[in-house]
């Protein structure tokens, strides 16, 4: 019995190491990789777990260290940064409008 419980274990786990991130907004992703609420954008490089916001420079209705900054045409959660560094590829730490913080955003 012990051995049955072990291998659906395994299954359950092994969806979750096959993700870049942990499925929280802003994390890489793939087409079901992100947390329950989210949308993966796969037109955005390496996946972008995606959380709606409504107000640019906010970071109410956001998850800590992210606020809401203009992606491509959308306003999403975006991880707070304060160089390069903090961003993944073919993202760029830049000024969001309304605050004096930055967050990564994808670069077209």
């Amino acid at each position: 019995m012990r051995s049955v419980w072990m291998w659906v274990v395994a299954l359950a786990v092994r969806p979750l190491m096959a993700c870049e991130g942990t499925g929280a907004a802003g994390e890489p992703c793939s087409k079901d990789g992100c947390d329950v609420g989210l949308e993966c954008l796969q037109d955005f490089p390496g996946g972008f777990c995606a959380q709606e916001c409504t107000q640019e420079g906010a970071q109410a209705g956001c998850p800590a260290d992210m606020l809401c900054a203009r992606q491509s045409e959308s306003l999403l959660c975006s991880p707070v940064c304060d160089s390069q560094d903090d961003c993944r590829d073919n993202y760029a730490c830049n000024g969001v409008s309304g605050t004096d913080q930055k967050a990564c955003r994808i670069q077209f």
